[in-house]
């Protein structure tokens, strides 16, 4: 049971360290430095498979537009543009265990960059799914 566990927190530091990679790249913008990235504390090595294994996690802890178009409206202050230049974003990616709802894993990015970060997320949710899911 322990070599288990033990090979079980390695899979989780495999799969959280990407999203600590994109959050360090995403704080060096000083825009978003104040933007420390938080873990969802319900995604543990004892509910991986429960949560973001699942197929269609996120749409199930993902808020709901009313919720997220209010923060949007909420965090544009200090930023050029409407709520409609930019995507709200999860710091840390809910398929990969980051809160859904908390300021401290939420941002506003342009959606070039938006587009970016999504195929990488994508692309790590991929490489997780093969692994752990």
């Amino acid at each position: 049971m322990n070599g288990r566990r033990t090979v079980s927190l390695g899979w989780l530091i495999a799969l959280c360290s990407p999203a600590l990679i994109l959050a360090s790249a995403a704080a060096q913008d000083h825009q978003r430095a104040s933007v420390p990235g938080k873990a969802d504390g319900h995604v543990t090595q004892a509910t991986i498979h429960d949560t973001i294994c699942q197929r269609a996690y996120t749409a199930k802890v993902r808020p709901p537009r009313k919720v997220t178009d209010a923060i949007k409206r909420r965090l544009i202050s200090g930023h050029a543009g409407s709520p409609a230049d930019y995507e709200l974003d999860h710091l840390i990616p809910l398929g990969l265990g980051g809160h859904p709802t908390t300021a401290n894993n939420l941002w506003l990015q342009n959606w070039s960059e938006a587009a970016m970060k999504g195929r990488e997320e994508l692309r790590l949710h991929r490489g997780k799914s093969a692994r752990a899911g």
